[in-house]
């Protein structure tokens, strides 16, 4: 009967797991990639919105979710100063730090298939899908995230890449903070 719950539990957390890492993975890219709201630097400056319907984005996830922990050892400076705007939101980010969770997440692979990203992004899921020169690319890859106890709020880093027919070449790496807000996950912005 333990075993039962214990697999029931796990399997629980995988699920909201992956959902969180589905619907940050949509957040991120539809804020950060696509630049819905862009920011004018001059008042003469004309930006353009893309056209969503137009574009179809390849997106790569690596099946494989590293363990938060080996993360933060090999990358302390992501979880140093996290720079949030809100003193309750720093607040929650070191207590998720220091959980007893956050330590013991080990290394998983997880159904990348099950994903579901929104338009104009599709997962592509070989890495020898063959590109020409003029075509990009986006690569994420995401830690193991790590929920608070009542699974309102976590910490997961991402790695997201920009890639050509060449390799990869930008991209941003870091921790987030995400919070569930109406039954989705979304991530906190830094200052």
């Amino acid at each position: 009967m333990f075993t039962v719950l214990l697999t029931s539990c796990k399997d629980d957390y995988e699920q909201e797991e992956l959902k969180a890492i589905e619907d940050v993975a949509n957040d991120y890219l539809k804020t950060n990639d696509l630049l819905l709201n862009p920011t004018k630097f001059f008042d003469d400056q004309v930006i353009a919105k893309p056209n969503i319907d137009t574009l179809d984005i390849k997106v790569y996830f690596s099946d494989a979710l590293l363990p938060i922990s080996q993360v933060k050892e090999d990358n302390e400076w992501m979880f140093t100063d996290n720079d949030f705007k809100k003193a309750s939101d720093s607040i929650t980010f070191f207590s998720i730090l220091n959980s007893q969770t956050f330590k013991d997440l080990k290394f998983r692979e997880f159904e990348k298939s099950k994903l579901k990203l929104e338009r104009p992004y599709t997962q592509f899921k070989s890495s020898q899908t063959k590109f020409t020169a003029d075509e990009e690319y986006r690569v994420l890859n995401f830690s193991r995230v790590c929920f608070d106890d009542k699974r309102e709020n976590g910490i997961v880093v991402i790695e997201y890449l920009v890639g050509f027919e060449s390799g990869t070449s930008s991209g941003y790496h870091n921790s987030l903070l995400i919070k569930k807000k109406n039954g989705k996950w979304t991530y906190v912005r830094r200052k």
